[in-house]
């Protein structure tokens, strides 16, 4: 059943209209998730780790500001820039460059202090807001970018779902 559960997703997310993606996006996610939660992101494969990483980067922006999502990845050495330096082979000069311009030592000891205030430098936190108005400028686009990426990876999202039995229930789709 979970293959033809993420495969019927999988149609879904193709047809829906762009400004409705978000709405199968989250299902996706949760799939990949799920599969790939405990997995080093070193070895998480390439369309996986991107969707994962730019559905994360996006969805943080809009609940509460991609600064935490920069903060979060910056424990994690090489993560945010595996995603930079994708966007960059895949032709997203414009994007990368963008997502770079967010990524900071925040896990840098001195930063990691108790206080009522984020004691990061202020150019840090004025990076994030002009991310977060790219991202909310260029929502369709990112949204449209992650289907393709997914679609055209679809023979391989299929697999994990035939080789990995989950709880999630995708039969709604």
């Amino acid at each position: 059943m979970r293959y033809d559960s993420i495969n019927d997703l999988l149609v879904t997310y193709e047809e829906t209209a762009p400004e409705e993606l978000s709405d199968v996006e989250y299902y996706i996610f949760m799939f990949l998730y799920e599969v790939y939660e405990e997995t080093p992101y070193q070895d998480i494969p390439d369309a996986a780790f991107m969707f994962i990483e730019l559905d994360g980067w996006q969805g943080m922006s809009f609940r509460c500001g991609v600064w935490q999502y920069y903060e979060n990845g910056s424990f994690e050495k090489g993560k945010l820039e595996r995603a930079a330096d994708y966007l960059r082979a895949d032709g997203e000069e414009k994007w990368a460059e963008i997502f770079s311009s967010g990524i900071h030592d925040y896990a840098d000891e001195k930063y990691q202090v108790e206080t009522d205030t984020f004691p990061y430098p202020e150019e840090w936190l004025n990076d994030s807001d002009i991310i977060d108005d790219w991202i909310y400028e260029n929502e369709i686009y990112i949204s449209e970018w992650k289907r393709r990426l997914i679609l055209s990876h679809k023979d391989e999202i299929l697999k994990l779902a035939e080789d990995n039995k989950g709880e999630l229930n995708y039969d709604h789709f």
